[in-house]
Order: C-alpha cells, then structure tokens, then sequence
C-alpha cells in the first residue's frame, strides 16, 4: 500500500465523505436522470457505487441499463482496481434486477483520455495525491497540462485541468484535494485559471480534521460556469456539519496571487495588510539555519568558539558553535586551529558536516550550512515561534546584542518591545495566521517571516502614519 501510495497516490474516500461531495456537486434528486458523469480517477469505485445507487433509486422508466451503460463513467489506471469497481457496481445494480451491463469503466491512464472531453454534466472524485518526480509512468503526460508549469507539481493539480476539459459548457466539478493549491506555487497557473474563467462556485475546508490516513489537509471544490459568488464553508470538527461562513464575490477571496476563504471581514484586514504600503518600521527574518543542530548546538566542555542560542519553537537556551567573528564573518580554519578543544571536536564530526548536509561553500566545512541571521547576532533581537494554536502558544522573547537563535524568526526594529507584544500576543494576530491557513497537526498554524513583516508594518503604520 505504501508504494501504491507514493507512486499512484491512492487514497480511499470514505462513505460520509462521497456522499457529502456529491450532495454539494449538486447530483440529487430527479435532475440526475440521464446526465453524464465520470469519476477519472475511480479506483475501486467509492464514488461511482454512490452514483450508481443514486440513480438506481431515482430513475422510474424500463430502460435503467441503458442509462447506467450510457450516463455512468470511470477511468482507473490499475487493472485490480478498475475489476474491484465494476464488481461493486454489478452487485448495486443487481439489487435493482439489473445484469449483464457493459459498463464505461475504462482501465487506462486517464491523463492520456480525451473522448470524454466537453461531454460530461458533472465531474466528481479524490483525485491522486502524489508528487510527479514520484511517478513511474505517466510523468511525460503530466508536463503536457498547463496547470502542471509551476513549482513541484502534484498530480492532483493536473487532474483539476483534467476535470475542466470533461466538463460540458453548463457541466459541474466537484472534487476533494489537497488544500495547499490555494496558495502554493504549484497551483499558480490553476489559480490564475479560476479567476479568468470565474468558475470557483463553492469551498467545503476541512481545515484540521484529516479525513485520510495521509497527513494531507484537504478541501472540497465545486466549479460552474459563471459563478457569481463563492459559497464558504469550513469544518468545526469531524462530527457535524461543514459552516457555512459567508458568500462572496470570487475577487474578494483572490489577494495578492493566493485565495483566502474567510468571512468578508477578516478579507478586507488581510487585504490590507498584504497591499499596504511597505512601511519598514520592522524587518523579519529566519533564524540560524547550521543544517547540523545536533554537531553546532548543546552543551560542550569547552566555552571559547561559542555564544548562548535560543530555540525559538521551545524557549530553552542553550550553546551554539559560533566561527565567526563579531561582525558575522567566517573565522579562517587557522584561527578555528588555536582554539584545541573546539577544533578537535569539529574534527570529530568532519564526516558529518562534510558529508551529510548541502552547505553553501563546501571549503568552509566547519561553518553553518547557511548564513542567514548570522550578521544580526550582533543586533537586539525578539525571537518569534512559527507554529501557535492560540494566544497562549505564542512564544515572543528577548534575545539580547551577542547571543543567536533558531527554530524560529526574529524582529528587528526601533519600536519598544511592549509595544511589539501588544502587537503579536494578540487575538487579532491569531485571527491573521489563521486566515493564512497552513495548517499544522494538532490545531495550530504555521506563519513566515513575511506574513508577520507584513502584518506589524501594516498595523504600526495605521499608529503611526
């Protein structure tokens, strides 16, 4: 199943779910009848035994077989998976006295398909999570997809082009997917699609609640022609029902090349913030990154060659490996040599530091594998975690002129540190990450450097300007 996983991405939907994302898609009721629908990805057949059994039950005439041959489609790579499928909807449709059907269930890799293009009323299903490096196959017919140009492309990206070409003029898609499309570089030429074409008519975010043994944070999105306003929805938790948040105007939710799915009011602050003028009242940055915390930081026998460091994510001080001088520049390799204890030891882990990191000048072994935040450790400092839940999570501490930090951010700025608290220990802080929404296990959320430049900036400006 792993291997499956890493190469197909197959990820199995269950019952709730499936119905859940066909009663959003819309395929209820009397209208189903004799619309065409597909599952391109239908694996064993979780969401075209739903179909199937939704139309058994619906359509009254004496002609059910010819509908179920004509109207229900599937395409699924592996031969096993596809068998399993049309067992399953043979059974279904036996219930119904109905045998012997040829099914459309078409054993191939759906990404080289194109006679269902334009013919298809509604598109539903869980697409393959798995990223195109991962691919034994079908890598060659990934990169023929636009949406598939930008970033580490994920195969789920492609399938939402894949969806678009089957649909019909008036046709309906509504598929569950990772969520990291909304802002990640990978789904760029995809976002930039959706506003051309305005066809974004509904989001279901699941936000924490995992639904797959994946780790993989998912949402449901149901496209149209010319939706005029998008439907919001986010799970509170994973017993009841999706809220609906707000509708709004697709513009409203796109900022600054990202969707954000909020209510009306938290957008226009975030607007705001991701627009506003670049006020430089502070500078964000990331921490040390020596790509060998376990070599460069702890507790040593020898104080000469090292400096105090916080780890942000945690508030516990400790002793780093520093070879640089006082302004942030390496230290030569003969001037590490007098310093016996702290040369002997990075002897000791030479293999390591040469061997077992990506370092920016691999002569210069002994040094950080990045240089990042190391001419700062001059500077006063508020060192900043970047995963909180609440108020309470939030870690913002002092990390005075001499001393370093990593696992984390720091501000630099002339403003007062109460003021800075004031600032960030904060409900409307919290409120901010979470519209970001990179969500992390467990209920908490994770920010960048840029996110808290650009929120203090914009909140210092609107004190100060």
């Amino acid at each position: 199943m792993a291997s499956s996983v890493k190469q197909h991405g197959r990820v199995y939907t269950p019952d709730y779910l499936v119905r859940q994302i066909l009663d959003f898609g819309g395929y209820t009721g009397e209208t189903i009848i004799g619309k065409h629908v597909i599952d391109n990805s239908c694996g064993e057949g979780a969401f075209l035994r739903a179909i199937v059994k939704r139309y058994c039950e619906t359509y009254k005439g004496d002609r059910l077989k010819q509908h179920l041959e004509t109207y229900i489609h599937g395409i699924e790579l592996d031969e096993n998976e596809q068998n399993k499928c049309v067992e399953a909807l043979n059974e279904i449709a036996l219930l119904y006295g109905i045998n012997h059907i040829n099914w459309d269930i078409l054993c191939a890799d759906a990404l080289t398909v194109d006679y269902h293009n334009g013919k298809m009323d509604f598109v539903f299903g869980n697409p393959p999570y798995v990223r195109v490096h991962n691919l034994d196959k079908s890598y060659d017919a990934v990169k023929q997809f636009s949406f598939a140009q930008q970033g580490m492309t994920d195969l789920f990206i492609v399938f939402f082009e894949l969806g678009f070409r089957m649909m019909k003029n008036d046709g309906r898609m509504c598929i569950i997917t990772p969520s990291s499309w909304f802002n990640s570089k990978a789904g760029t030429v995809l976002r930039q699609y959706i506003i051309q074409h305005k066809n974004l008519s509904g989001i279901i975010d699941l936000v924490h609640f995992q639904p797959f043994a994946a780790t993989t944070y998912t949402a449901i999105s149901r496209f149209e022609k010319n939706s005029n306003l998008v439907e919001l929805y986010k799970y509170t938790d994973n017993l009841t029902p999706p809220v609906l948040i707000d509708k709004l105007p697709l513009d409203n939710l796109y900022i600054t090349g990202n969707f954000y799915f909020s209510n009306q009011k938290h957008l226009t602050e975030l607007t705001n913030i991701r627009t506003g003028k670049a006020f430089r009242y502070v500078v964000v940055k990331n921490g040390f990154a020596t790509l060998a915390d376990k070599t460069f930081i702890g507790d040593f026998s020898f104080e000469e060659g090292t400096i105090d460091v916080l780890k942000a994510s945690t508030g516990k001080w400790s002793k780093c490996i520093f070879p640089y001088d006082s302004n942030g520049r390496p230290l030569p390799l003969d001037v590490i040599e007098k310093n016996e204890p702290l040369y002997k030891y990075l002897l000791e882990h030479k293999s390591m530091l040469t061997s077992g990191r990506d370092v920016e000048n691999k002569e210069h072994w002994y040094l950080f594998g990045r240089s990042q935040a190391i001419k700062d450790v001059g500077r006063d400092k508020l060192a900043l975690n970047t995963i909180i839940k609440d108020k309470s999570s939030i870690r913002l501490m002092k990390v005075p002129a001499g001393k370093g930090l990593y696992s984390g951010l720091y501000i630099l700025t002339d403003i007062e540190e109460r003021e800075i608290r004031e600032l960030i220990v904060c409900d409307d802080f919290v409120e901010y990450v979470r519209m970001l929404a990179n969500y992390k296990s467990g209920g908490y959320y994770t920010f960048a450097s840029k996110d808290v430049e650009q929120y203090l900036n914009h909140k210092l400006s609107e004190r100060y300007e």
